[in-house]
């Protein structure tokens, strides 16, 4: 399915996205990325959600047709029951807060939910797995996957096999990954070093690369993948 049957079958409007915004280091700012704002904007109209006192997302919910939680700090450790690392830098305890009570209203209404960088540790967390804190002390590798390219097996039987090769050069921006994958979510990508790059689930998709920073043909792919994956929820 392409953009322009998409706007057909939607009568010309676009699905609605809700994206968890992010702190500046004042921690008074809340920003976006750039790149995620041209990556789905020709797509989608875009709400961007600050964090409630009153911690309720029903509105957003109900207004969206699905969920974006994105890239950002570190997750403090204690949801995975371990002791901070020294290399991490904690996101805002606000910002925290509100993804997790978002993922949790979004995934009760039964309504997709994609997750970038940053947001694949968050659903692995929020589903009782666990987290390398910090890639080279914990899993030595050759690849640097705090700036490096690699390559990433895609799994069979996955709904990413179906929009990419089994084998894809990604880009790669982290000093953590996921660790242990509960069974309710399926490993879809791993890297050629071994680490969990993708998971999914009939609700969830994520993937640990910046597919927005992607060429333009890994861009235009990935976003089938994820309107078709819209479209069957709709």
């Amino acid at each position: 399915m392409n953009y322009q049957h998409l706007k057909i079958i939607l009568g010309g409007n676009m699905y609605k996205i809700a994206i968890t915004l992010r702190k500046k280091e004042d921690h008074m700012t809340f920003f976006m990325n750039d790149t995620y704002y041209q990556f789905l904007s020709p797509y989608f109209d875009i709400e961007l959600v600050v964090p409630r006192k009153d911690r309720q997302y029903q509105d957003v919910v109900n207004r969206n047709n699905a969920l974006l939680i994105c890239g950002g700090n570190d997750i403090d450790p204690h949801y995975y029951h371990q002791e901070s690392h020294h290399s991490n830098t904690l996101e805002d305890h606000l910002i925290e807060t509100m993804d997790f009570d978002i993922f949790q209203q979004f995934y009760e209404a039964k309504k997709p939910i994609l997750g970038i960088c940053r947001g694949i540790q968050v659903i692995n967390i929020l589903f009782q797995g666990s987290l390398y804190q910090d890639i080279p002390s914990q899993y030595p590798t050759l690849i640097q996957h705090n700036k490096d390219y690699h390559h990433v097996l895609i799994q069979k039987d996955t709904l990413l096999s179906r929009y990419f090769p089994s084998q894809i050069k990604v880009n790669s921006s982290h000093h953590q990954n996921i660790k242990d994958v509960p069974k309710t979510l399926k490993i879809s990508a791993i890297s050629e070093d071994g680490l969990i790059e993708g998971i999914e689930n009939n609700q969830i998709l994520a993937v640990q690369w910046h597919p927005e920073r992607m060429d333009e043909q890994h861009q235009k792919q990935f976003m089938q993948y994820i309107l078709d994956f819209i479209q069957n929820h709709s």
